[in-house]
C-alpha cells in the first residue's frame, strides 16, 4: 500500500480531486500530511506552494481510494463525481462538492457541502453549516448557523444555536433549536416541524394552504419563526 508523508510550511489548505474513489480524511494532532492510497502516489498529482496549499489528484483517472491524515484545523476543498467523502476529527473550513457520492462530516469549523443525489450527514459544525442536495437527505446534529436546501430529500437540523434557513420542494423539514434563534423554512408539499426549547417564546409567522398550522408555544419576541407550505403540515412545538 503506497504511503507518503509531506512536511507542510504553515497552515494546511488541502485541495483534493477524484472521480469515483473514496476519500477519507482525519484531522489530528500532527504538523504534516500523511497520504495512503491503493494506487501509486505520483509526483505529478501533487502540488505544494510556499503558503501551505496542497493540491492532490488521485491516480488511475481519479478512481480508487485515498486516506489522508492532516493537522487539526486544516482547511479542505474536496471535489468528487461519485466518490464517498468521510471527514473525521477536528478540521477547519471545508467545502465539498459531489454529484452522487455521500458526504459524512464529524466535526468542522465551517462547512459548505453540495451534492446532486448523495446524502449529507454532519455531526458538528461550530460556525455556519450550508448543506445542499437535490434528491439526497441532509442532516446536521449541532451547528452555529444552518442553511439547507433540497428538492425531494428530507432536512434534519438539530441543536442549532444561530439563524436557520431551510427550503425543500417535497422533502420533510425538521428543525430543533438550541437557543432562541430565528427560523425561516419553506416547502411546497413537505411537512414542517420546529421544536423550541422550554422558556423560549417565539413570534410565529406560519402559513399553509392545506390546513391550520399548529403552534404549541407561548408567544413572545425572543425569536421569529417563519414557515410557509402550500400543502404540507406545519407544527411548532415545545421541546
Amino acid at each position: 500500500m503506497p504511503e507518503l508523508t509531506l512536511e507542510i510550511p504553515g497552515h494546511l489548505e488541502l485541495h483534493v480531486g477524484t472521480r469515483s474513489g473514496r476519500v477519507s480524511i482525519t484531522g489530528e494532532d500532527r504538523q504534516d500530511l500523511h497520504i495512503e492510497s491503493d494506487a501509486p502516489i505520483r509526483d505529478d498529482k501533487i502540488r505544494i506552494d510556499s503558503t501551505g496549499r496542497v493540491t492532490l489528484k488521485s491516480s488511475r483517472g481519479g478512481s480508487g481510494w485515498l486516506k489522508l491524515r492532516v493537522p487539526a484545523g486544516a482547511d479542505l476543498k474536496i471535489g468528487t463525481v461519485s466518490g464517498h467523502v468521510e471527514l473525521y476529527g477536528p478540521v477547519g473550513r471545508v467545502r465539498i462538492t459531489t454529484v452522487s457520492g455521500t458526504i459524512d462530516v464529524e466535526r468542522a469549523e465551517a462547512l459548505d457541502a453540495r451534492s446532486i443525489s448523495g446524502t449529507i450527514t454532519v455531526g458538528q459544525c461550530s460556525g455556519r453549516c450550508r448543506l445542499q442536495s437535490k434528491s439526497g437527505d441532509v442532516s446536521c446534529n449541532i451547528a452555529g448557523q444552518a442553511q439547507a436546501s433540497t428538492i425531494s430529500g428530507s432536512i434534519q437540523l438539530d441543536e442549532i444555536s444561530g439563524k436557520i434557513v431551510a427550503q425543500s420542494a417535497s422533502g420533510r423539514i425538521d428543525v430543533g433549536l438550541q437557543t432562541a434563534s430565528d427560523v425561516a423554512v419553506r416547502t411546497i408539499s413537505g411537512a414542517v416541524r420546529v421544536q423550541v426549547p422550554r422558556g423560549v417564546r417565539p413570534h410565529p409567522h406560519l402559513r399553509s394552504l392545506s390546513g391550520k398550522p399548529r403552534f404549541d408555544c407561548e408567544r413572545g419576541d425572543d425569536c421569529v419563526i417563519k414557515a410557509r407550505s402550500l400543502s404540507g403540515k406545519i407544527e411548532v412545538l415545545q421541546a
